[in-house]
């Protein structure tokens, strides 16, 4: 026993096993994206239908809202409108070559696969930068791609991928900004361009850029204090004048027009970076979108008599139940039920969850807030790591303010899903882990808590990995949830039977 823990914990720590990770999650997701129906229930039709939309133009700009184009809302206005404008291109390459709407859309989605895959990449190399383990690195990249949630929403045509590709790479500069005043203004306008280029992609990013941009600051008025002006005047001048330092400013300036033409204009002419659809468009052209009928006529109609869930405490704990069982959802459009105006691809359909990863998931989530608790002074005094509580608190306060402002608007809870907390899941994993690895390495002898910790891992692989992933999909989709191809439908039936055998369900 001894050898095998001896062994898992060797293994851990090697690029064999980060590699084999990633594999795992482009299984999962690949299978998912060549398997599913379109559209995928996380709007994946309002993304492609926008896709399909500059596809027919070259321009970022739509001047006029095309005709039939209500379904998906007012996008002459919309802020987050990058990812749509980019993949227009990679659409029109697809296009080049066939024809075969099943074709580009699974070209499309096995793109979107690689958005989330280069993430994990840099997810990894953030981590490494801030001093964690490769061990625990690795252990936290394969809980997240296990996460049935994750290789999901990475299946999806959708600006959610291109988003968590970006925060990574945002955080990496954010890093560099807060280790040193070492390139100091090449720095701060690398930051700029990809804060402004990650918000067009998709706004909810913002609270999640202001956090950090709010940390950096901080940090560099307490390193610089009042010299901070000539340290940035000193580094501008230094700055090297070679060709990506052209590329760097002509990219900010083009990334910030476009910012101010959206959120800048949309501010001074509608008093809000993100307007209501019926601000900007008739009536009748809003109808048609569904989020904005769900709020403004069904809800309306629909609203009771007083709110259901009461206090914030009240809301808090159904807030937390709701994101929880996001992480662990399994649901599809019903293409065989009624079609409305709003639910043109039929209404969701919900299945019971797999029971054994929930309570993992669960378990791990207490005792992981429990390791953070009793190990915050150690937590604190790592800038890294500090860094991350931070701005992953600031981040969840919002998406929490936000649910609960928008629960007291309609006394109804929309929007509660597991997939905006993706971009920093990881480094929740991650801070987590690092607090439970100190708590038995301070409670057990060195080969103790290597066989403690291995034993976890191990687990851990039984409970959560075996039954993770696109499993719990697999397992209770039906024939409908898939492309209606004789081969896809047996390939899926076969999988479908060796999971009820091996996974608990």
């Amino acid at each position: 026993m001894n050898r095998l823990f001896s062994w898992i914990y060797r293994v851990l720590a090697s690029t064999r096993f980060f590699i084999a990770t990633l594999l795992l999650f482009v299984f999962h997701a690949v299978w998912l994206a060549c398997t599913a129906i379109y559209p995928l229930p996380f709007d994946e039709y309002f993304h492609v239908g926008v896709i399909q939309i500059y596809a027919r133009q070259w321009s970022p700009f739509i001047a006029r809202q095309p005709a039939g184009a209500g379904l998906y809302g007012d996008i002459t206005r919309e802020p987050s409108f990058l990812y749509h404008y980019l993949m227009s291109f990679t659409y029109r390459f697809f296009d080049i070559f066939t024809d075969n709407q099943t074709v580009l859309i699974v070209a499309t989605r096995l793109l979107n696969v690689a958005f989330v895959l280069i993430a994990l990449i840099l997810f990894r190399k953030l981590l490494l930068r801030w001093g964690m383990s490769r061990r625990l690195t690795h252990v936290a990249l394969l809980a997240f791609v296990c996460t049935p949630i994750v290789p999901f929403l990475a299946a999806h045509v959708n600006y959610d991928n291109l988003m968590l590709l970006l925060t990574p790479v945002f955080l990496l500069v954010a890093t560099g900004l807060i280790t040193s005043n070492r390139g100091l203004a090449r720095r701060s306008l690398l930051l700029a361009l990809v804060g402004l280029m990650t918000l067009l992609v998709k706004q909810t990013f913002l609270p999640l850029g202001a956090a950090v941009l709010a940390y950096v600051v901080f940090v560099l008025w307490r390193r610089n204090r009042s010299k901070l002006p000539v340290a940035y005047w000193n580094s501008l001048r230094q700055m090297p004048k070679s060709l990506a330092t052209v590329a760097l400013c002509a990219g900010l300036i083009v990334i910030g027009g476009l910012f101010v033409e959206r959120y800048g204009r949309n501010l001074a002419t509608y008093g809000s970076i993100r307007p209501a659809c019926d601000v900007v468009q008739p009536r009748s052209v809003c109808e048609d979108f569904g989020p904005w009928y769900r709020d403004n006529v069904i809800n309306a109609q629909n609203r009771p008599a007083e709110p259901p869930y009461g206090n914030p405490f009240s809301f808090s704990q159904y807030w937390l139940t709701r994101m929880m069982r996001g992480f662990y959802a399994i649901f599809m459009h019903t293409p065989t039920r009624v079609v409305s105006p709003v639910e043109p691809f039929g209404p969701i359909e919900l299945k019971s969850l797999l029971p054994v990863p929930v309570v993992i998931g669960c378990i791990a989530l207490v005792v992981g807030l429990g390791a953070v608790i009793l190990q915050w002074k150690r937590l604190w005094r790592l800038q890294y790591l500090r860094f991350g509580l931070v701005t992953c608190g600031m981040y969840l306060a919002t998406l929490w303010l936000f649910n609960y402002n928008s629960y007291l608007r309609l006394w109804k809870a929309e929007a509660i899903q597991a997939r905006y907390t993706l971009p920093i899941l990881i480094v929740l994993f991650a801070v987590m882990l690092q607090a439970m690895s100190w708590i038995v390495g301070s409670t057990f002898q060195k080969d103790s808590s290597r066989q403690i910790k291995c034993g976890l891992v191990l687990a851990f692989v039984l409970l959560y990995v075996w039954g993770g992933g696109v499993a719990g999909w697999l397992i209770r989709a039906e024939d409908t949830w898939r492309w209606q191809n004789p081969a896809v439908q047996s390939v899926n039936r076969t999988a479908q039977k060796v999971l009820k055998t091996v996974v608990i369900h």
